[in-house]
């Protein structure tokens, strides 16, 4: 692919956006999803879904080019009498895959019991919903240590109207049944400023697991021991997002005999044009002491645009820091629809 040819295809892009903007102010931005509001959302029993297109481009006549749809969600949630809620949570992008499927009882103002498949506490990045995060994918950190749900049961609520918790045991063997008899342990600590616009955390894992992989599969097959620990801080009001999180493991590999320490952190800044445009930078490292396969530098800029408050646009600029040729470099982009 030619540097022409590459120019054309980001511009073209984000000339698209543009005009999809224009479109979505010449019709009322909330008459109709008001509308489909008063029909699927009610407190006892809401709907909500998530629709995502993804393409990546790598700019080497090799590389991958493929367009996907990583994200086809639905999701049905409520609250009953007693104190009791629900969460079922699917994903049909690919294959059918169950997300969520939770059990609620709220204990009092500042405890609230689930049992059932959900996400562990750990990693605020891990806990923020795809369609809500600052680029086209989570960091490579995080991807690699956090990216699994499983099954269990978690005590979680605010200590004061600052700080909050979350503790949990689970099978530790993602939505499958426990192979090996011993539980995984997740907790976190976060907190909030009063006006919400400086959050952050502290958080850890442990557990001895079989032959466990974690979705991302940046890793191999977890064989032992499975320690993780992090912290993550984030500032955004209406003109800046600034954020950091550092995640570290202590990992026991199926067929390699030595353990290994990973470590690895991300540091994004953005600054908001308007409500509908921000503009954003990350740099992030990931480290391993036994595989160097998986070690990795880069940037990542990113375009974002909100024609609407239901859709987003993001335009991911990949540049690996490794001193590897411009043909490494690459395109993400990703337009998504939820409600």
């Amino acid at each position: 692919m030619n540097n022409f040819l590459k120019i054309f295809l980001t511009v073209f892009c984000i000339a698209g956006i543009a005009s999809a903007d224009l479109k979505a102010q010449q019709s009322s931005e909330n008459e109709l999803i008001n509308e489909l509001r008063k029909m699927v959302k009610s407190e006892a029993f809401n709907i909500s879904s998530l629709i995502m297109a993804r393409s990546t481009i790598d700019f080497d006549s090799d590389g991958t080019r493929r367009m996907t749809v990583p994200q086809a969600r639905l999701k049905v949630t409520g609250k009953l009498d007693g104190g009791f809620s629900y969460n079922l949570h699917f994903d049909a992008a690919d294959n059918s895959i169950l997300l969520d499927a939770i059990i609620g009882y709220k204990i009092s103002d500042g405890a609230n019991f689930t049992v059932g498949a959900q996400k562990p506490g750990i990693s605020y990045e891990f806990l923020t919903g795809p369609h809500k995060i600052d680029f086209v994918s989570r960091s490579q950190v995080v991807t690699a240590l956090t990216q699994n749900r499983d099954i269990g049961a978690k005590l979680s609520g605010d200590l004061n109207d600052n700080f909050n918790y979350s503790v949990g045991i689970f099978n530790g063997n993602s939505l499958n049944s426990n192979d090996n008899n011993k539980f995984y342990y997740a907790g976190r600590l976060g907190f909030s400023s009063d006006e919400g616009t400086l959050v952050g955390g502290v958080n850890a894992a442990f557990g001895d697991k079989n032959g466990t992989s974690i979705t991302g599969k940046v890793l191999p097959a977890i064989d032992g021991e499975r320690v993780i620990y992090g912290g993550d801080l984030r500032f955004e009001n209406s003109q800046v997002i600034l954020a950091t999180e550092v995640l570290g493991a202590s990992l026991e590999y199926a067929g390699i005999p030595d353990k290994d320490n990973v470590f690895g952190f991300h540091v994004t800044g953005g600054y908001k044009f308007s409500e509908k445009v921000e503009m954003l930078a990350r740099y992030e490292q990931f480290n391993s002491d036994v595989l160097s396969s998986v070690e990795t530098e880069r940037a990542v800029i990113g375009y974002t645009h909100y024609p609407t408050g239901q859709t987003a646009f993001r335009i991911n600029y990949l540049l690996p820091l490794d001193d590897s040729a411009f043909e490494n470099h690459g395109l993400a982009l990703n337009y998504q629809i939820s409600f």
